[in-house]
């Protein structure tokens, strides 16, 4: 009997190193879902400690111009039985009628670590 030279296939070498390829991407593949599911949960908590900031201030702009609305404060957003953010707000008198209202958010970020974040406007009468 002849032995065939013209033989088709992979050797085991070949498959191997395929196989070690495929894990590694597998792998990179799984720690880039991981990462980019705790990014959307940040982005998530980050939003909604805005939209809750943003909401306040809008609240606060109309009573600048009276002295009994015009007190500084603080409002807290929960969820569940966790609190996500909290609001406090100064009013500080600028001069000619003018007034600054301070908004600090304070909200949770990864690892229950908090992020406090300002916003300032100018409001004149």
């Amino acid at each position: 009997m002849k032995a065939s030279a013209n033989r088709g296939g992979f050797t085991i070498v070949e498959i191997i190193i395929a196989i070690l390829v495929l894990t590694v991407g597998l792998l990179g593949l799984a720690t880039t879902a991981a990462l980019v599911t705790r990014m959307i949960g940040r982005g998530q908590r980050s939003s909604a400690a805005a939209g809750f900031a943003q909401r306040r201030l809008e609240r606060l702009r109309p009573g600048a111009c009276l002295a009994a609305l015009r007190v500084a404060g603080t409002d807290t957003l929960y969820r569940g039985v966790g609190w996500i953010a909290i609001n406090n707000w100064t009013w500080t008198n600028q001069g000619n009628n003018v007034w600054r209202l301070s908004l600090l958010t304070s909200s949770k970020t990864t690892r229950n670590a908090v992020r406090v974040d300002s916003t300032e406007t100018m409001i004149p009468c």
